[in-house]
């Protein structure tokens, strides 16, 4: 079997760890390349010695180096529309972190190198890949529950990144550089089950996001009202709202309210508790993040469609703008695109 020869774009962002990990191990894949731009440059450089792949101090190496096909890109926010583009000049297919940009003009630009080069754009939302959530959207859509009227969903509720042991997640913490705090990190994952979950586009948007936990200077969590246009009411929850102690890394929970019966998603991913000296939440498996390498390069290889394209990323981060707006204005937003 042909293998995709991947080459990762810094570990400023913590997804780099698993994404490596399943990059390096997947059926389709080769991990053949990492640079270290950005923050936990040190990190990226034991990383690839570990799995035995070149390391450039630099993306711009990276990118030269003709050996690599495809990029993973976790840079720091700011950062996606110019590494994005140099990306795709160059001729690679990019998996590229959410959010897409800071914002939709950034947005339009990366979509529109990624097609003018002619190569693979995918945004990697996590909730879809996991096994609880595709069965119920394939009972939603055979309409064993009757047509959707409501929805709550816990996305991605988690410790702040910051509270991760040996990474500097800083830049996380400045806006100019991530776009916003918890909300922004986390509510994208949600935003984007939602839209594949109802199979519709939001008409209004109404949120509270805020610094409501750590005081730190960009928010840490928000709820936010989305209105669609066929007439579902979601109500999302994400941040990072879970403290240094709790048991679970990271949940996720949506209860799915048809007019003829009721979905209820305890959790997304297949754990156990361990309980010792305390509590801590074990996962024994991580389908999500397999499934999202597995498409894009199944995509990628076989010149097909990826499953979220770069068009869904931007409609993700007008969801998420519209609800900072209504937060800010504290009334409700239409969704501009």
């Amino acid at each position: 079997m042909k293998k995709l020869n991947f080459g990762i774009i810094s570990y400023a962002h913590p997804h780099a760890l698993r994404f490596a990990s399943v990059i390096a191990g997947g059926r389709r894949t080769k991990l053949v390349a990492i640079s270290g731009d950005g923050l936990n440059s040190d990190v990226a450089r034991t990383e690839a010695k570990k799995y035995g792949a070149r390391f450039y101090r630099e993306y711009e190496a990276l990118l030269r180096d003709e050996n690599v096909e495809a990029v993973y890109i976790a840079i720091e926010t700011y950062r996606h529309k110019e590494v994005a583009i140099r990306a795709a000049e160059e001729g690679k297919h990019i998996l590229l972190e959410k959010p897409i940009a800071l914002n939709l003009k950034d947005a339009d630009d990366v979509i529109a190198a990624a097609k003018k080069a002619g190569v693979k754009l995918m945004l990697p939302f996590n909730p879809r890949f996991t096994e609880p959530l595709i069965k119920a959207k394939e009972m939603i859509d055979g309409g064993e529950i009757g047509p959707l009227e409501y929805i709550q969903a816990i996305s991605e509720n988690v410790k702040p990144p910051i509270f991760i042991q040996g990474l500097d997640m800083s830049w996380f913490l400045d806006a100019k550089k991530s776009g916003g705090g918890g909300f922004m990190d986390t509510a994208p994952h949600g935003v984007d089950s939602l839209l594949w979950l109802t199979g519709g586009l939001p008409r209004k948007v109404y949120a509270d996001i805020g610094a409501k936990i750590y005081g730190f200077p960009v928010d840490d969590i928000g709820t936010a009202v989305l209105e669609f246009r066929k007439g579902v009411l979601a109500v999302l929850t994400a941040g990072w709202g879970n403290p240094k102690g709790y048991s679970y890394s990271i949940e996720m929970k949506y209860y799915l309210v048809g007019r003829e019966g009721f979905l209820d998603v305890r959790t997304a991913y297949p754990d156990f508790t361990v309980y010792q000296d305390r509590a801590e939440k074990i996962y024994w498996d991580r389908p999500d993040v397999r499934g999202i390498v597995e498409s894009f390069s199944k995509a990628v290889l076989h010149d097909e469609p990826v499953p979220i394209d770069g068009e869904t990323g931007k409609l993700n981060l007008a969801v998420i703008l519209a609800a900072y707006e209504s937060s800010r204005n504290k009334k409700p937003v239409k969704v501009k695109l």
